[in-house]
C-alpha cells in the first residue's frame, strides 16, 4: 500500500528534524541510539560537534603542556619541570623509568651475543663471566640503575617502601642504608668489571690478587655502613655460597635458623681455601675441614634433621623423589624405599661377619638379599617407578649380589664456588668384598 505524497513529505521532514535534534543534543537520545551516533557517526556526546574536531580540541592543550615539559633529552631538566608542574612523585618516577628504559633497551639489544640471523645450530652463550659483551651488559645495567638513583635521589622521592626482592637481599635494613649499600656495590662492581675486562677469560695470579684486594676493600667499606650483625646478615644474603646452598637443598626445607647454620658451616670451610680457583689445599687441613663440617651440622641441626639433610641432598634420593612425584606416590613411600639402603647395609654386614657361614653360604645369602631388595622396591614403588629406581639402586645392589657388604657413610667433598670453598655431603657406598671362590678340582 503506497503512502500519499503529502504524508510522505511530512514524514521525511519530521525525521530530518529529529535526527538534527539528536545530533545536536545526543544526550537526550535512547542509550543504544546515543552510542551509535557518538561512536559510529562520530558526533560529540556533549555539543554535537564531529568527534575529530573535539579530539583536536582536546589534544591541543596536551601538546602545549608537553612542549613546556619536554627537555630535549635532558632527564634532570625533565624531572625538574615535572616537579614544577605539580606532578606527584609516583607519576614522575613512572615517566623517568620509562624514559630511561627506552634509552638503554636498544643498547642492550645491540650487545646480544647472537645475531638475529644466526642459524639455530650456531647459537652460543657467553663463554665465561669474563666475556667482554657480558661485562658490557652488566656495566649498562649498573649504569642504568645508577642514573635512576641519581635522577630520583632527592628526598622528594624518598619513601620507606622496600620491594619484596630488596627485602630478601637487604633484610630489615632501612631505606637509607639500602641506598648507601647500592652505591658501594655499584662502585666495586665497576672496578671488578674493569679487572675482568683485561683477563680475557684467563685468571693469572696477579688477577686473583687484584680481585682479592677489591673483595677486602669492599668488605671494609660495607663495614662503615653496617653494624657487625647487619654486615654478617647482608654478606650471607649476597654470598655465592648462598646460591650454591639453595641449589643443593633438594627437598630439604630448612627454617631460617637451619639455613644460617648451613651457611656458617660452609663459611668455616672457606677458611681452608686460598682465594682463587685451582689453588692447592693442604690435605691435612682439608680433612680437618671435612670432620668439622659434619660435626657442626650435626650439632646445629640435630640428628634427625641432619639425617633429613643428608637424604634430601642425595642425588639418588632426588632421582627417586622425582620419579615418585611423577607417579603421584606419597612422599613417605619414597622415603621408606630409600631407607631400604640402611637395612641392606645392616644385613649385608651381618652376613659378611657371620663366622658360622662359609664363603659360599655368605655369597648365596648376599645374592638372595639383593634379589629380595629388588622385589621389595618394585612392590613398594609399583610397576613403573619400581623398575626405574632399581636401575639406580643397582649401582650398589649388583655389588652386594656378587658377594660384598655395603655401607653408606656420609663423607664430605670439597670444591670451589667462585673464589670460596664449599663442602658437599656424599653418601656414596663403600664395600667389603668376599674373596673370589676357589676353583673346583
Amino acid at each position: 500500500m503506497k503512502r500519499p505524497p503529502l504524508l510522505l513529505a511530512v514524514s521525511l521532514v519530521a525525521n530530518a528534524t529529529l535526527v538534527g535534534a539528536l545530533a545536536r543534543y545526543p544526550s537526550v537520545a535512547p542509550p543504544a541510539v546515543r552510542d551509535f551516533m557518538v561512536h559510529r557517526l562520530h558526533f560529540a556526546a556533549d555539543a554535537g560537534l564531529p568527534a575529530p574536531m573535539v579530539d583536536r580540541a582536546a589534544r591541543a592543550p596536551r601538546k602545549i603542556l608537553w612542549s613546556t615539559l619536554d627537555s630535549g633529552g635532558d632527564l634532570a631538566t625533565l624531572v625538574a619541570r615535572l616537579r614544577a608542574a605539580g606532578f606527584p612523585p609516583a607519576v614522575i618516577r613512572a615517566i623517568v623509568l620509562s624514559e630511561v628504559g627506552t634509552r638503554y633497551s636498544a643498547r642492550m639489544r645491540a650487545l646480544d651475543i647472537n645475531d638475529p640471523n644466526t642459524p639455530f645450530w650456531k647459537l652460543r652463550g657467553f663463554s665465561s663471566a669474563d666475556d667482554k659483551r657480558l661485562i658490557e651488559i652488566n656495566q649498562l645495567q649498573r649504569e642504568r640503575a645508577k642514573l635512576v638513583r641519581e635522577l630520583l635521589g632527592d628526598s622528594f622521592f624518598t619513601t620507606d617502601d622496600v620491594s619484596p626482592a630488596q627485602r630478601r637481599q637487604f633484610g630489615n635494613l632501612p631505606r637509607t642504608k639500602i641506598d648507601l649499600l647500592q652505591r658501594v656495590e655499584d662502585d666495586y662492581a665497576e672496578m671488578t668489571a674493569a679487572v675482568r675486562a683485561t683477563m680475557g677469560g684467563i685468571t693469572l695470579p696477579e688477577d686473583s690478587a687484584k680481585l682479592a684486594l677489591l673483595a677486602r676493600e669492599r668488605h671494609a667499606d660495607l663495614a662503615t655502613v653496617l653494624t657487625p650483625d647487619e654486615l654478617t646478615d647482608y654478606e650471607m644474603r649476597t654470598s655465592p655460597l648462598t646460591n650454591f646452598l639453595r641449589s643443593r637443598l633438594g627437598g630439604f626445607d630448612p627454617t631460617e635458623t637451619e639455613f644460617r647454620a648451613l651457611f656458617q658451616a660452609q663459611e668455616s670451610v672457606n677458611a681452608m681455601f686460598p682465594a682463587g680457583p685451582g689453588a692447592s689445599v693442604d690435605p691435612e687441613r682439608a680433612q680437618i675441614a671435612r670432620q668439622e663440617f659434619i660435626s657442626d651440622l650435626r650439632v646445629a641441626l640435630g640428628d634427625a634433621r641432619y639425617a633429613d639433610y643428608v637424604r634430601e641432598t642425595s642425588n639418588d634420593f632426588q632421582q627417586l623423589s622425582r620419579l615418585a612425584q611423577r607417579a603421584a606416590l606419597p612422599s613417605d613411600t619414597a622415603v621408606q624405599a630409600f631407607n631400604l639402603r640402611d637395612a641392606v647395609a645392616q644385613d649385608s654386614n651381618r652376613i659378611f661377619d657371620d663366622a658360622s657361614l662359609n664363603g659360599s653360604q655368605k655369597r648365596t645369602a648376599l645374592q638372595t638379599l639383593a634379589q629380595n631388595t629388588r622385589a621389595q622396591l618394585t612392590a613398594m614403588l609399583g610397576p613403573v617407578v619400581g623398575p626405574a629406581y632399581v636401575k639406580v639402586a643397582d649401582q650398589w645392589l649388583t655389588t652386594v649380589e656378587r658377594g660384598a657388604a655395603v655401607s653408606f657413610n656420609a663423607s664430605v667433598g670439597l670444591s670451589i664456588v667462585g673464589t670460596q670453598g664449599s663442602a658437599t655431603i656424599n653418601n656414596s657406598p663403600s664395600f667389603r668384598r668376599l674373596p673370589p671362590p676357589r676353583p673346583g678340582p
